[in-house]
């Protein structure tokens, strides 16, 4: 079994973020900010970004939060509708310590944003 996040569920092209960060829907929650869209290739996965500023702590926090994320998303992606696009913004360090509080705080953001899977999309 892998326990990365393969390419093709990330989002890397500059050009994707440019576009996801300024024409995409925004919510914000405990400690970050989600934007999202429909991806733009019919079946598409779902993909995810981040985008860590420097104002969160050193590099050691930015990396430890961004594993975090990309670990909460890697166990929940099943339950994200497919075909979206996300980038996850963190916006503080101090609620986002261990996965369990950063899987609460990014589960409960998509629920916010409508992003969750219903009994019947299952």
């Amino acid at each position: 079994m892998l326990y990365g996040l393969p390419k093709p569920f990330r989002l890397h092209l500059k050009r994707d973020f440019k576009d996801i960060i300024s024409n995409a829907r925004r919510a914000r929650g405990e400690g970050m900010v989600i934007w999202w869209r429909p991806s733009l290739c019919p079946g598409a996965r779902t993909r995810l970004g981040m985008v860590v500023s420097r104002k969160l702590g050193g590099a050691v926090v930015r990396n430890r939060v961004k594993r975090l994320l990309r670990e909460s998303f890697r166990l929940n992606r099943e339950k994200i509708q497919p075909g979206v696009d996300l980038i996850v913004s963190p916006r503080s360090s101090e609620t986002l310590t261990d996965l369990s509080n950063v899987q609460r705080a990014f589960m409960a953001l998509c629920g916010r944003a409508g992003l969750l899977k219903t009994s019947s999309d299952k």
